[in-house]
């Protein structure tokens, strides 16, 4: 297997900010940009999709569907969408929205999906520090806030249903109220999966999932590093 080098494509966003701009020198959107991405979205199965993230406000409370459901709403052909993400770096202060509040009960998250009122205070509110890693599956109702720099993995698929855009009221970016309701697991709780050891060198074991796995190689440090399992 040979090494290519992935030219990034980046991805205006109305939450991102300005340092992922010099990642290229041309077809640079304008506006703030959110997104690197190295790869594609063409729902190719088995395949991952690795993003960077410029996150300078809030994104959108949101849900993606398994592959199951992927193919009931999309066509035969379409995946569904789980993720995770390793924080690079963390404003003091920053959280993400990720999951059900151990104090909230099922039955509420759906009847707030159900009726359409905000499902936003009912969520876990997670503490963020650089190194932390999440993993976000399918059917998890998350969103990220302000002040962070995140390197995404992810399944080929850009199946996002949003939930709740703060207020945007942005006819470019709307709302899917029905499929996020068939889409999300109500009863999920998440955690912090793990965390980089920044004083470890080497090759860390980060996620290990059905779709995707995720590793960090710490230096300094002089070793071999398997690709592809080969």
């Amino acid at each position: 297997m040979s090494p290519a080098l992935l030219i990034p494509r980046l991805v205006a966003r109305v939450w991102g900010g300005d340092r992922l701009r010099a990642l290229a020198a041309a077809n640079v959107p304008s506006g703030p940009i959110g997104e690197a991405w190295f790869g594609d979205a063409d729902e190719q199965p088995g395949g991952v999709l690795v993003k960077l993230l410029d996150v300078q406000d809030r994104l959108s409370v949101q849900v993606h569907p398994d592959d199951e459901l992927a193919r009931t709403i999309h066509g035969p052909h379409a995946i569904g969408k789980h993720e995770a993400w390793v924080v690079l770096e963390a404003a003091p202060g920053a959280e993400i929205l990720l999951g059900r509040d151990p104090g909230v009960s099922a039955a509420a998250i759906t009847q707030a999906l159900t009726s359409g009122a905000d499902v936003t205070p009912l969520l876990a509110r997670h503490a963020v520090q650089r190194g932390d890693v999440f993993d976000v599956p399918t059917g998890c109702l998350h969103a990220m806030m302000p002040g962070l720099f995140v390197w995404e993995v992810q399944q080929r698929s850009d199946r996002t249903y949003r939930v709740a855009d703060w207020g945007r009221n942005d006819p470019s970016r709307p709302l899917h109220h029905a499929e996020a309701l068939r889409a999300t697991d109500a009863t999920y709780q998440a955690t912090r999966t793990t965390a980089i050891d920044w004083g470890k060198p080497g090759e860390q074991h980060l996620i290990t999932s059905p779709h995707f796995s995720a590793r960090a190689v710490i230096g300094p440090w002089a070793g071999e590093i398997l690709v592809g399992g080969h």
